[in-house]
């Protein structure tokens, strides 16, 4: 018997879609989906990476609704989907009217797919940014789990596995057999590569390390494969898809801290691996500004604004005492932004911000 995987299927509207609309999506619900980190490129030479997440608000009501489909298949993949709340800071708010930004279809039989975080936020109103290809009434239950819990992870902003830069070289991918067999299922080469091949950039890495138990890896048969590899289906939340979700949308954390220009320093906390912490601040009158942080931890402080939390206008790491950033900056009135990320991926520490 032909082994058949059903799997995340590319997305349809497009394979690369309206890059500009989905940075300007991404940049508008949350400050630090888009971030600059130092990163050394010789001795003494450091350059500016940056980072594109897709994240959305930490916190929010994401509304999300059924275009279509069965009543009971509809109850199914809402009570699965649901199981996020529980790992990420989010709700799940199942809606029968108006607008949602995730809106589910079962319209496209034999494809499963979903829109990456806040990419949702690019689609056509009343079209559909989730699919669901192959679910039934009788489908067993694993299959619901699988399926659900990996589009759900999409739609909050996860990439697929094999994607992570760390899974480069990880996989022995017999690449003429894969073409083969995803050809079958009417994939072009170029969707193979995409969807397969290629690996996000070291900038926007889903883990610090591939998982091959994630929620977001897809089944890899042996017979696409050189040698003896194989990766069978995953139907639960690994612990590191769980730690990854619970770092990016952390539960009693607020989404953007007000800063007051010339107020009292906050002390703040990275608590987590990949931690990025935002602030706010308003400029009523043109002045230069100096934005520093305090404390053991290496910071990198980033500068954003005015009016747009996705432009980033300056970034330092180590210009202030010790470890610390500093930003001296003559700027006109208007809203801005700090993010503050610890230099080393991974890292954690408790430091100061304040602007004079």
């Amino acid at each position: 018997m032909r082994h058949t995987c059903k799997i995340c299927s590319p997305y349809p509207s497009g394979r690369t879609g309206d890059t500009g609309r989905s940075e300007e999506a991404a940049s508008r619900e949350r400050v630090d989906n888009v971030r600059v980190m130092p990163m050394r490129t010789g001795p003494g030479r450091t350059r500016a990476a940056v980072e594109r997440m897709k994240l959305w608000e930490n916190s929010r009501t994401l509304k999300v609704k059924f275009l279509d489909g069965d009543p009971a298949v509809q109850a199914k993949v809402r009570a699965i989907a649901k199981e996020w709340e529980a790992i990420a800071s989010l709700e799940l708010e199942f809606v029968s009217s108006g607008t949602a930004q995730i809106r589910v279809s079962f319209a496209e039989k034999g494809f499963s797919w979903s829109t990456v975080g806040t990419d949702a936020l690019t689609v056509a109103a009343g079209q559909a940014t989730m699919n669901y290809g192959w679910l039934e009434t009788d489908t067993p239950l694993r299959e619901y789990q699988r399926v659900v819990r990996h589009e759900f992870g999409h739609a909050l902003g996860m990439i697929h596995e094999h994607q992570n830069p760390a899974a480069q070289g990880m996989i022995p991918w017999d690449k003429p057999k894969v073409y083969a067999y995803y050809a079958q299922q009417g994939w072009s080469q170029d969707d193979v590569d995409f969807n397969i091949f290629e690996v996000y950039s070291e900038d926007s890495t889903n883990h610090s390390a591939f998982d091959a138990t994630s929620i977001m890896e897809y089944a890899i048969p042996d017979s696409l494969t050189i040698g003896s590899y194989a990766i069978g289906w995953n139907t639960e939340f690994s612990p590191m898809d769980t730690t990854f979700m619970k770092r990016q949308y952390p539960k009693d954390a607020p989404a953007v801290s007000e800063l007051g220009v010339g107020g009292a320093r906050l002390t703040a906390d990275l608590a987590g691996a990949g931690e990025v912490d935002s602030y706010h601040f308003q400029v009523d009158l043109a002045a230069t500004l100096v934005m520093t942080t305090t404390g053991p931890t290496d910071t990198v402080l980033t500068l954003h604004g005015p009016g747009d939390p996705g432009a980033v206008i300056t970034w330092d790491d180590d210009r202030g005492r010790g470890l610390n950033a500093r930003i001296v900056r003559k700027l006109q009135p208007g809203n801005y932004w700090l993010t503050v990320r610890h230099k080393t991926p991974g890292a954690t520490g408790q430091y100061t911000i304040g602007i004079k």
